[in-house]
């Protein structure tokens, strides 16, 4: 919250599903398989469920965050590039994009313009030095975070 100095996050991305698994070594293979399992179908059902607006409201949301031409950015949990494809639009240049996912699957069918960068890893652990980049996105893999901290 704004005004403490407590760097707890407000609220926890939601509570465990225990009924799926006991504990984060079993979130983690169980969100992990759920990513693999569904790469095939994921765009086209983001597609039926967000009616087509994706592509606009991901670019919206981009430009009214501060994403700017010539930024060098990277999108956490980029799946199958749905982000990191307006990024490289509004950027100006795909280079400047990379994506990081621990889904290879989700990666195998990503559909970003040639020159983005894709890399194996999760948010926890990233392998890039600090202000490596000008702009950080993170859209629904938030909610699979379980260390906020």
């Amino acid at each position: 919250m704004k005004g403490t100095n407590d760097n707890k996050p407000a609220q926890a991305p939601h509570l465990p599903l225990t009924h799926y698994y006991t504990d984060e070594s079993a979130r983690s293979k169980f969100v992990l398989e759920m990513f693999d399992s569904t790469a095939e179908d994921y765009d086209r059902m983001e597609h039926i469920l967000g009616f087509g607006t994706g592509s606009w409201y991901r670019g919206q949301a981009l430009e009214r965050a501060g994403l700017r031409p010539g930024m060098k950015m990277v999108d956490v949990g980029v799946g199958t590039g749905l982000v990191a494809r307006e990024a490289a639009r509004i950027t100006g240049n795909p280079g400047l994009v990379t994506g990081v996912d621990p889904s290879l699957g989700m990666m195998r069918n990503a559909q970003v313009p040639e020159g983005v960068t894709l890399v194996e890893g999760r948010a926890e652990a990233m392998v890039f030095p600090d202000n490596y980049f000008d702009f950080l996105s993170m859209g629904y893999a938030l909610r699979h975070i379980s260390d906020l901290s």
